[in-house]
Order: C-alpha cells, then sequence, then structure tokens
C-alpha cells in the first residue's frame, strides 16, 4: 500500500485490514504535523536529569501500582508524539465497533470501510495530541498502555516555561501526572467512553461521504484528493466533536489522575499538580481551548466528588468507579453527588 496520503484513502474499500486500518491513522498524524518544528531531543534545562527524575517516580509508583508501569521515558518531537499514541492504543480490541451507519456500507468495502474510517478518526486524535496537547493527563485521556512514557517535548517545554520555580519540581511533578495516566489505561472503561464517540464522529463521517454523491464503487473514484478534502474533520479533528459530551467523565478522570500523583507523596507542595493541570494556563490559541474551558469549569465540581469519595463510607471504591461505565458520574452528579450515590448504591426497597 502507497506510503502517500491520498493513495491511502483512494485504498479505504480496498485495504485488508480488520478493526482499524493503522498505516492510514499514521499518515493522517503525520499530515497534521507536518508542518510542526523538529527539534533537537535534547531538552533546554541541563540542570534537570529527567532520567533520574523517571526513576524516582517509577520507585514510589511500585508501592501503590499494582500493574506493569512504563520502564523508560522517551522525549518525542510532535510527529513521533502521535505516532507513540497510536501504537500505545492498539492492544484495544477494536474487531466488534459497529454501527448502523457502518452496517449500511457492508456491500462496498464492509469491515475495510470501517477500519478506514476508524484509522481516520485516530490519526486525526493522534495528530490533535502531537501538535496541540501537553500530554495525556490534559484531557484526562486514559486509552494507551506502553512500556515507554512518551512526552512531547515541544509542549512539555512550553508548559515547564510558564512557570516560575524551581524547574526539577516542575518537571516532577509534570512527568508524574503522564505517568499516572498512562498506569491507568489498565482501565478500559474510560477507553469505552472514548471510542463509543468516536463511533459516533465515524458515522457523521459515513453520511458527508453519502452527501457528496459520489459512485461508491472504487473503480469509479477518480479523485481520491478530492473525497478527502471534503470529508469534514480531516484535515485535523475538532476537539469539541470528540470530547464534548466526554466533559464531565474527563474532568472526573483528571481530578482522580490528581489525586493519585499527589498519593505518591514526592513533592513538599501538592499544590504543583493543581496548578500543572490548571488548564487557564493553556494556549489562547489552541483549537481546545473550548474544550478546556468546558473541563476546567467542573474542575472543582470534579475534585470535590472525589472528596466525597473519600469521606463517606461509599459502597464502590475508586477502582470499582475507573472499572464499570454505570458507576461514572454524569454532568449532574458531579454537581450532587448525592444523587450518584441514591442512583448507584441504595439498597432496593
Amino acid at each position: 500500500m502507497s506510503e502517500d496520503i491520498f493513495s491511502q484513502f483512494f485504498n479505504l474499500f480496498n485495504n485488508e485490514e480488520s478493526g482499524v486500518n493503522w498505516e492510514l491513522a499514521k499518515q493522517i498524524n503525520n499530515h497534521i504535523t507536518k508542518d510542526e518544528e523538529v527539534l533537537p531531543l535534547e531538552l533546554s534545562n541541563e540542570t534537570t536529569n529527567f532520567e533520574q527524575i523517571f526513576r524516582v517516580i517509577q520507585l514510589n509508583a511500585e508501592k501503590e501500582i499494582d500493574q506493569l508501569s512504563p520502564g523508560d521515558i522517551k522525549f518525542l518531537n510532535s510527529k513521533d508524539y502521535g505516532l507513540w499514541f497510536i501504537e500505545s492504543i492498539k492492544h484495544f480490541n477494536f474487531e466488534n465497533v459497529e454501527s448502523p451507519e457502518m452496517s449500511m456500507f457492508a456491500g462496498i468495502g464492509g469491515s475495510n470501510m470501517k477500519s478506514s474510517l476508524l484509522g481516520m478518526q485516530f490519526g486525526n486524535l493522534a495528530g490533535l495530541l502531537g501538535k496541540f496537547s501537553w500530554g495525556l493527563s490534559q484531557f484526562g485521556l486514559i486509552l494507551p498502555q506502553s512500556k515507554i512514557l512518551g512526552i512531547n517535548l515541544k509542549n512539555f517545554n512550553s508548559k515547564i516555561n510558564k512557570f516560575e520555580g524551581d524547574k526539577n519540581d516542575l518537571c516532577l511533578a509534570f512527568i508524574t501526572l503522564e505517568f499516572i495516566t498512562l498506569c491507568l489505561g489498565k482501565y478500559t472503561q474510560p477507553f469505552e467512553n472514548v471510542m463509543n464517540t468516536i463511533t459516533k464522529s465515524s458515522e457523521e463521517m459515513i453520511n458527508s461521504l453519502k452527501e457528496l454523491d459520489l459512485d461508491m464503487n472504487p473503480e469509479m473514484i477518480n479523485s481520491p484528493q478530492e473525497i478527502f478534502t471534503n470529508i469534514s474533520g480531516v484535515e485535523g479533528l475538532d476537539p469539541n466533536q470528540i470530547f464534548g459530551d466526554l466533559a464531565a467523565p474527563l474532568s472526573f478522570y483528571r481530578s482522580v489522575i490528581k489525586e493519585k500523583s499527589k498519593a505518591l507523596n514526592m513533592l513538599q507542595d501538592n499544590s504543583l499538580f493543581d496548578l500543572i493541570m490548571d488548564l487557564t494556563f493553556s494556549d489562547n490559541e489552541s483549537p481546545t481551548r473550548d474544550i478546556e474551558i468546558k473541563i476546567s469549569e467542573l474542575e472543582s465540581y470534579s475534585d470535590k466528588f472525589l472528596d466525597y469519595i473519600n469521606e463517606s463510607q461509599n459502597t464502590f471504591t475508586l477502582d470499582d468507579i475507573l472499572s464499570s461505565t454505570d458507576l461514572i458520574p454524569t454532568l449532574d452528579e458531579l454537581y450532587d453527588p448525592i444523587s450518584w450515590a441514591a442512583r448507584t448504591s441504595l439498597p432496593p426497597i
């Protein structure tokens, strides 16, 4: 299969992938991040020993993390960070992802159509993260599993340099948040939320294809680039489309990440975790700004919800909640934890 992104799209119906067309995902990530500056993999702060910081986190996390944690850390450019993200979500089972809209195309590519659409969506998501995010914890994105902790070099430097204070402590806090987020990838429920949203977005993409009123026979498609540019979202993912409906659970996951990072007790001042996770310090030019504002507005409610869980004698542990779609609080329940308790814990009358 050709490495050219438009040729990849031209083979939408002909690829032999099942689940997700990962090659297409990689090409779209590379397309989105192609204009990003390729930075040298040396960090500007020569007094900071990042390998030592990572080993300290790893040692402390062994007491709290009961699953395999990342064994190494790598600082990556935008494109490579997106590729790292793609590699780290491949362990999920995408074979059974289905929707009514996707089923409509069973006669023209079937699983190939589905795998390519999912590849396009994950490529967009990876490109978005590589180009604009400072890490998975920025959105509470509990998805991947990897033996390597990937750090987005350009945005990491930008994030750290926004703050005054001890750079070692700032770096320790930042890398801890990313380390914990990656470790929480052992829970599959948070991914199910995102997968359902991705599927919905894929249905909208299919509808865009149908509205083009083109002969869907691949032999009759003469201009893959024209089709490609007419499908909304391919040139760059709209974060509100993917994350907008997930603001409440993503905010909740962010609070969990902060709490578990603080529980390692590696800093004298745990408020550094709150400082780094404060989305009001994000880039106002970023296309993720709207969803960041939406998540930020829920931050205090998510923190208070965790306080309620910890202080009350609730039936469910935090691990229980992270493992179950039914136990994740809704938007209304973040505002009113008692209503969540009534829904999930009250004995039958």
